[in-house]
Parts: C-alpha cells; sequence; structure tokens
C-alpha cells in the first residue's frame, strides 16, 4: 500500500482554505469573533486589497474565503457590508490622515490579542497573494501592525 504523502499546500488546496485559515484549524481553533470583530478584519483586508491597485483574483478569492471561514452573523448581508467597506477602504488611499483613523477604528473592533493576531496574518497572507509584497504594502503592513499593537 502506498505511503500518501501531503504537503500544507496540498491540503490547503484539497480544503480550499487560504494557509493563514488552515492554521486555525482542529489544532488551533478559530477566536471566537464577535460580529464587530469580523467586520474589523474585513475592513483592513479592503484596506489591503486596494493599496497598490491591482486587484487580483487570488486576492478576492482570500476574501471570500475568509468570510466564508469565520462567518458572517449580521441582519444585512455580507454583499451590502462590502460595498460600504470597499468605499471606506478606498476613501483612505489620498489622505493619510483617514487612513489613520480607519486603522484606529478597525483596531479598536479588535480587543483581543487573538483577533488581532488573525487580522494580521490575514493582511500579511492578502498582502502576498498575488506573488510580491511591494513598499507600499509593507508600509501600510507596518501601520496595521502599529494601530493593533497600540489598542
Amino acid at each position: 500500500m502506498p505511503v500518501r504523502v501531503t504537503t500544507f499546500r496540498a491540503e490547503c488546496l484539497a480544503r480550499q482554505t487560504h494557509p493563514a485559515l488552515m492554521r486555525f484549524g482542529k489544532a488551533n481553533k478559530l477566536p471566537r469573533l464577535s460580529q464587530k470583530e469580523r467586520e474589523a478584519i474585513i475592513d483592513l483586508l479592503h484596506l489591503c486589497l486596494y493599496v497598490d491597485s491591482h486587484i487580483t483574483l487570488k486576492e478576492a478569492e482570500f476574501i471570500a474565503d475568509t468570510v466564508e471561514r469565520i462567518g458572517w452573523d449580521t441582519q444585512s448581508s455580507f454583499s451590502s457590508y462590502e460595498v460600504k467597506s470597499i468605499a471606506a477602504a478606498r476613501a483612505t488611499n489620498d489622505s493619510p490622515a483617514a487612513k489613520a483613523e480607519f486603522l484606529s477604528e478597525a483596531a479598536e473592533r479588535l480587543p483581543s490579542n487573538a483577533s488581532r493576531t488573525l487580522a494580521l496574518d490575514l493582511c500579511k497572507q492578502l498582502l502576498a497573494a498575488d506573488g510580491s509584497i511591494v513598499e507600499n504594502e509593507t508600509v501600510l503592513l507596518d501601520d496595521i501592525r502599529t494601530a493593533l499593537n497600540n489598542k
């Protein structure tokens, strides 16, 4: 009988899950998130999505996979929240003050270390999803890390 060898990436593909979410599998369950925490994570992911003005299919799929995994418990649909989230994220592009306020508000909605760690890990994965992380993405990741650590 042949021995089945799988890689972490193969396992992720088989489960159709991204690695940042896979690490919260059976051994490391996702933290219990409130709806405000879920919304803050999605807001941060949309900010990351629009930082380089280049959106790939992998990045869009990553966000969809994230929503599926963390869940969505609100009276309104994710689609309706997503429109607001994207508009808010895009509004920060030309204003450092608006970006700082956006990050501060997201950090306030992530009260636990577990939710902040998950948010940062997911942002890192999303920024790397297109195959490279450019300078403005690195700067944004540092800004997110700072905002979450100052919470």
